[in-house]
C-alpha cells in the first residue's frame, strides 16, 4: 500500500511549484492542476482559489497553514502534548494526504493499519485490558471531554481522536458514586475489576480479622439502588455501622448476656469461645477435665434454652453405653462409681472390685476389661441398643464356666471324664499347656514309661472345626491299640489280642523280663543250652517282606540245629 501511495503523494508535494510555472506562461488552464477530488473534511477548499490554504510556493504543504485551521490541535502542539508534537510527526503530508477522492481517509496509519498503531507514542501507554482495545472503543464521542470546544472549531466527534482524558473517570462511571476517593488505580488494576488486590481494609477504620477477612465486599456491604441511573446499584461503602457485632449479627442469646460479643466469642469463630473470656466457673456448673475441651454447642444446643439445662447426674447429658446392664447394681449403675470426668477410659473399677463379682485368678487377671466383655447384639443381654448405633459391650452373662467363653478344642471328647468340674479337671487358670490330670479315672492308669509320656503322644492330632484337636475318646487299653508287634501275630490270641505283658515289662521293652523259657516255651533249656544267646536259636526271617524272629515253631531235635 506504501508504495502506491508514495507515487500518488509526490506530485502532490510539487503542486505549488508547477502552478507558479503556468501562471508565468499566462495559461488559463489552473482548474486543470488539481490531481484530484479533495477528500469530505477538505471539500470547502476545492477549486483554485481554495489551495494556498494548505499550499505555500516555498514549503508545498505548509504545517503552519494547517494548525491555522486545526486549532485545537495546535494548542496541544504548543503545549508540546500528544502525538503531534512529536518532531518525527511535524510535518502533516507524514501521515495525512488529500486529493485522493471524497471518500478516501485522510489518515495513513501504516502498512499494517490503525490497530498496529503503538499508543505510547501519544504519552499515553495502554497496558492491562485496555491494551487488547480497539481504538474506537475508547476514541467515542460520549468519552469526549469539552466536546461542545471541539465542536467550536469544526471538530467531527465521531472521527477525532482529541479529547479523551487519561483519568479513569474520564471513560469509565464511578461504580462508587463518589463515596471513595476517584483515584481508582489505588485499589484495582488495568488487568481487571476485581479483585481490588490494591485496596486493604487494614487502612479504614475496622480492619478485617478472623473469619471477616475472606469474606466478600457484599456479605457486609449491602447493595443500593443508584439513585441516579437507572440501569445498576452500587455497594454502600459510607455510612456502614460497624461499631458492635450486633450492627451486622444478630444476637443468639437474645441480649441475656449483654451486647458484648467480644467478652466471649472472637473473630477467629463464634464457636471458638475463648477461655479466658468465658469464664464458666461462675456459672452452676464449673467445668473440669475433659469438659473444659469440649465445643459450647456439644451441651447448649442449637434452639434449646442456654439456662436450666440439667446436670446433676451424667444421664442428664449422656447416654448410658452399658444399655442399663448395670443398674442392678448397689448404686444403681451411676457412672461416676467407675469413670471420671478425666476420661471414660482408664474406668476407676479394678481387679479387686472384679473380685466382688467373678473372681480373676491367673491369667484372667492379666487381661484387659474388652477381652470377655466384647460387643453383642442388644437381645442378648436384655439391654438398650446405643442410640447413636455404636457398639453394646456385654456385661451380663448366663454363667462363668469355661465353656461360656472359651472354645473346647477337646470337641467334648473329655464331657464325661470332667463332668460338673470342666476344664479345670486338667488345667489351671495360668498356663493352658500345665496339666494336672489323673489318667487312672479313665480306667487306664499310666505305669513305667507310660507315665513319662506327652499327651499327643498317644493321643494323635486329627483335623478339627477350628484346627487340629487331641483324639481323647475311641482309643483302646491293649497294648496293640498303639504299638505294632514285631513277632508278626506269632503270640496273638485267637481274638487277635497279645498280652505282651506275659514277657515284657512297663519300663522297658527289653530285656523280657518276664519270660522264662523253661516256663513258657516247649522246648526247656538244659545244660549248656542254657548258656547260648536267644538269637542263636531264634533267626529272623521275612514274613510278608517284614522281617521277624521266628520263636514259633522253634526247633526241637538236635538236628534241627545242629545238623547231621
Amino acid at each position: 500500500m506504501k508504495p502506491a501511495l508514495e507515487l500518488r503523494r509526490k506530485p502532490v508535494w510539487k503542486l505549488p511549484l508547477l502552478w507558479l510555472f503556468l501562471l508565468a506562461a499566462g495559461r488559463p488552464a489552473l482548474a486543470q492542476l488539481s490531481p484530484g477530488p479533495l477528500a469530505e473534511p477538505h471539500a470547502a477548499l476545492e477549486g483554485t482559489s481554495g489551495c494556498r490554504e494548505c499550499h505555500s510556493q516555498q514549503k508545498g504543504v505548509d504545517p503552519a497553514r494547517c494548525l491555522s485551521c486545526h486549532e485545537a490541535l495546535a494548542e496541544r502542539i504548543a503545549a508540546g502534548a500528544g502525538l503531534h508534537a512529536r518532531a518525527e510527526y511535524a510535518d502533516c503530508k507524514t501521515c495525512h494526504i488529500d486529493h485522493h477522492g471524497r471518500e478516501f481517509e485522510l489518515v495513513w496509519w501504516g502498512e499494517e493499519g490503525m490497530s498496529a498503531f503503538d499508543h505510547t507514542l501519544t504519552g499515553h501507554r495502554l497496558v492491562g485490558r485496555h491494551a487488547g482495545l480497539a481504538c474506537r472503543d475508547c476514541h467515542r464521542a460520549e468519552h469526549i471531554l469539552e466536546a461542545d470546544r471541539l465542536t467550536a472549531v469544526g471538530k467531527d466527534l465521531d472521527r477525532t481522536f482529541l479529547g479523551l482524558g487519561t483519568e479513569c473517570l474520564a471513560c469509565h462511571r464511578d461504580e462508587h458514586r463518589g463515596q471513595l476517593a476517584e483515584d481508582c488505580t489505588s485499589c484495582h488494576t488495568q488487568d481487571s475489576w476485581l479483585p481490588a488486590a490494591g485496596f486493604d481494609h487494614a487502612t479504614t477504620r475496622f480492619p478485617l480479622t478472623g473469619l471477616h477477612r475472606p469474606l466478600g465486599c457484599e456479605a457486609c456491604h449491602e447493595r443500593v439502588e443508584d439513585p441516579v441511573g437507572d440501569d445498576a446499584d452500587y455497594l454502600r461503602f459510607a455510612g456502614v455501622a460497624f461499631q458492635s457485632c450486633s450492627a451486622c449479627h444478630a444476637d443468639p442469646h437474645a441480649s441475656r448476656f449483654g451486647n458484648r460479643c467480644e467478652s466471649c466469642h472472637s473473630t477467629a469463630g463464634w464457636n471458638r469461645v475463648d477461655d479466658a473470656r468465658m469464664d464458666h466457673d461462675l456459672t452452676r456448673y464449673p467445668l473440669v477435665g475433659r469438659h473444659r475441651e469440649v465445643a459450647c454447642e456439644s451441651c447448649h444446643q442449637p434452639g434449646a434454652p442456654k439456662r436450666g439445662l440439667r446436670f446433676a447426674a451424667c444421664a442428664d447429658c449422656h447416654v448410658d453405653e452399658h444399655g442399663g446392664q448395670l443398674a442392678s447394681r448397689a448404686d444403681g449403675g451411676r457412672c461416676e462409681s467407675c469413670h471420671t470426668v478425666e476420661g471414660f477410659t482408664p474406668a476407676l473399677y479394678t481387679r479387686d472390685d472384679h473380685d466382688d463379682v467373678f473372681r480373676l485368678v491367673g491369667a484372667h487377671r492379666e487381661l484387659e476389661c474388652g477381652a470377655c466383655h466384647v460387643p453383642v447384639e442388644p437381645a442378648v443381654v436384655a439391654a438398650a441398643p446405643p442410640p447413636d448405633g455404636g457398639e453394646l459391650l456385654g456385661f451380663r452373662f448366663a454363667s462363668t464356666e469355661c465353656q461360656d467363653c472359651h472354645d473346647d478344642p477337646h470337641t467334648g471328647t473329655t464331657d464325661t471324664i470332667a463332668g460338673t468340674i470342666g476344664c479345670l479337671l486338667c488345667h489351671g487358670q495360668v498356663l493352658w499347656e500345665e496339666t494336672t490330670f489323673d489318667h487312672g479315672l479313665t480306667g487306664f492308669e499310666l505305669l513305667g514309661s507310660h507315665a513319662e509320656l506327652a499327651c499327643d503322644q498317644c493321643h494323635v492330632r486329627a483335623p478339627g472345626e477350628t484346627g487340629e484337636v487331641l483324639e481323647f475318646a475311641g482309643l483302646g487299653v491293649g497294648c496293640e491299640s498303639c504299638h505294632e508287634s514285631p513277632h508278626g501275630g506269632q503270640f496273638a490270641a485267637a481274638d487277635g489280642s497279645v498280652d505282651c505283658l506275659r514277657c515284657h515289662a512297663l519300663e522297658a521293652w527289653r530285656p523280657a523280663a518276664g519270660f522264662d523259657h523253661q516256663r513258657d516255651a516247649e522246648f526247656a533249656l538244659e545244660g549248656a543250652h542254657a548258656r547260648v544267646a536267644c538269637e542263636s536259636c531264634t533267626r529272623p526271617e521275612l514274613v510278608a517282606g517284614v522281617e521277624v524272629v521266628r520263636h514259633q515253631p522253634g526247633p526241637r531235635g538236635c538236628i534241627d540245629c545242629h545238623g547231621g
